[in-house]
């Protein structure tokens, strides 16, 4: 990726009133926004945008004509002629750090044809809740068929096939009508109206086939490697496959027959057909089969560009809280690495969830609360996380405040780690004090302890590597050894080494680091110790965050 937005700019469009501005300055973007604060008015306007490069200009002008029963304007806004609606994006190049500024609106349409856009387009990709919804949206009488959900959320960014100048949405277009003469032509201009569209129908059936193939398959791969170790010890498979493909026949008005395509989804568990899994599945197993289905299709369909955004509207809302975080891990993993992320939310928990996730120090991704109404304004506040309030407390001496956020962040690190980052469902209240003490157990349960107190402990950081030999040129030269037992002993001599100078040494180490907020637990992040008390003293709670900002990164690794 040579590019990524820095910028979006949005006035009079949907929920966005009054001028409205993010600086994404690149990173990936985490939104938080309750229902009528501007969550869904932001997916529409990116997806607006990008689509409007392949549009002519009329296309795009209604959007932002008041006159236009088909306009996008802010229903509040009174007076859109002093408030004309636009939306901006502003791109910015990775190595040059140049900045380019493409705008559209009634008057302007910056993004027709420009490379950077279209592209983009058709490399970037918007899924919303909506498709999973439609993905099983089916009556238990009903057969299967994702077609038309296919068509809209799919077919618009499948790749070109080889050789051909059409992408497979263009294809579609020219048929999709199912009017070879709409214009009634007769004698041979009629003849070849219907010899083109049987040809167009011929050309695009021959595609579609391998298209469904690839994603049906890639889908296998992707629910096989994050979803599939649930269904232990059954085995689910899954198919895409097109049960009906598009044809066409007749020559003239009166015998023309035209068939759209239809594409079933069918599922095997152990071998066994289910014909209505809308019936048999429950609502969270459909909901990640389909996004095996959706992300193998955006994986399949990989387009080159400088742009890739990869925007997710409310897309988890039929999954509980820990299979949601298991999509958040992929959207996190290697798997959509050269995309630029943008996620929106309605569940504040969530949001919430998927910030800690991030870690403690997550450069690269901005999270923003949405807040105001359509009716007003809109404006996008940075949410800071609990450590950066007790700074931001720290600095202005609001020192019991910063305690407290100090206290949150210590608590919630121990618990964490305590539950292998996952999100389990509600337990006994556990204090910080018991949180803590429970964290430095679970560690040392995982060390030698009398070999590293009487051993390792003991032996200066400086002399640590000097308790293994340094190099392996006694076990060359010990001929009573065969290769494969040189080999052994050598690769456990660096596992041992690497333990005593490094793994269990830097565990020992956070033993310590919680050892020592132990020791300032009661005066300092204790908040009943304060009333009545000394006064905190800023260094002391400066120390405090010091200690528990290095504990967030130490248990979260």
């Amino acid at each position: 990726m040579k590019s990524r937005l820095h910028r979006l700019e949005i006035r009079n469009f949907k929920a966005f009133r009054e001028p409205f501005t993010l600086e994404l300055e690149g990173r990936h973007l985490l939104v938080y926004g309750s229902n009528g604060s501007g969550k869904s008015s932001l997916y529409w306007a990116l997806y607006t945008f990008l689509q409007s490069a392949n549009k002519p200009t009329p296309g795009v002008a209604k959007y932002f004509d008041p006159a236009d029963p088909q306009n996008l304007l802010n229903i509040h806004e009174k007076d859109p002629a002093t408030k004309p609606g636009e939306i901006a994006l502003t791109l910015r190049d990775i190595a040059t750090k140049n900045d380019t500024t493409y705008r559209i609106s009634q008057t302007v349409h910056g993004t027709r044809q420009q490379p950077a856009i279209l592209k983009g387009d058709l490399a970037s990709d918007f899924i919303t809740y909506r498709f999973f919804f439609g993905f099983s949206d089916f009556r238990n009488s009903q057969t299967f068929n994702v077609w038309p959900l296919f068509e809209k959320e799919i077919l618009p960014f499948c790749v070109t096939t080889a050789g051909g100048r059409q992408t497979p949405v263009q294809m579609w277009n020219a048929i999709r009508s199912g009017q070879p003469n709409p214009y009634a032509n007769k004698g041979r201009a009629g003849t070849y109206a219907y010899a083109d569209f049987h040809s167009a129908t011929k050309r695009f059936a021959a595609i579609l086939p391998g298209i469904i193939d690839a994603i049906s398959s890639e889908a296998q791969s992707f629910y096989d490697t994050h979803f599939a170790k649930d269904d232990q010890p059954r085995k689910i498979t899954l198919k895409l496959g097109l049960t009906t493909p598009p044809s066409s026949s007749g020559d003239n008005q009166a015998e023309f027959r035209f068939t759209p395509p239809a594409i079933g989804f069918g599922v095997k568990i152990d071998g066994r057909t289910i014909d209505r899994p809308q019936s048999f599945l429950n609502e969270a197993k459909m909901t990640q089969l389909a996004l095996s289905v959706r992300f193998a299709a955006s994986l399949v369909n990989l387009h080159e560009s400088d742009l890739k955004l990869l925007v997710l509207d409310d897309l988890l809302v039929s999954l509980d809280m820990s299979n949601r975080m298991k999509v958040v891990e992929i959207l996190l993993s290697d798997t959509f690495e050269n995309y630029q992320k943008i996620i929106l939310t309605h569940e504040l928990g969530f949001f919430r969830e998927f910030r800690r996730k991030l870690g403690p120090d997550h450069p690269d991704w901005s999270c923003v609360s949405l807040e105001g109404t359509p009716a007003t304004a809109i404006s996008g506040r940075t949410v800071k996380t609990d450590l950066q309030k007790a700074e931001e407390y720290l600095n202005g001496y609001n020192l019991d405040e910063a305690a407290l956020c100090l206290r949150k962040v210590a608590e919630d690190t121990a618990k964490r780690f305590i539950d292998h980052n996952e999100v389990l469902p509600t337990k006994d209240f556990v204090g910080l004090t018991e949180a803590l003490r429970a964290a430095r157990n679970k560690i040392q349960a995982e060390l030698p302890v009398e070999l590293y107190e009487k051993v390792v402990r003991n032996t200066p950081n400086a002399h640590r590597n000097l308790l293994i030999a340094s190099d392996d040129s006694d076990l060359d030269g010990n001929t009573a050894l065969d290769p494969q037992t040189k080999g052994r002993l050598k690769t456990n001599r660096n596992r041992l080494r690497s333990l005593i100078s490094t793994e269990h040494v830097e565990r020992l180490k956070t033993v310590k680091l919680i050892d020592d907020i132990l020791a300032c637990t009661e005066r300092v992040l204790n908040p009943a110790a304060h009333s009545g008390s000394p006064p905190l003293y800023k260094k002391e709670v400066q120390d405090a965050l010091n200690l528990i900002a290095q504990l967030e990164i130490r248990l979260a690794s």
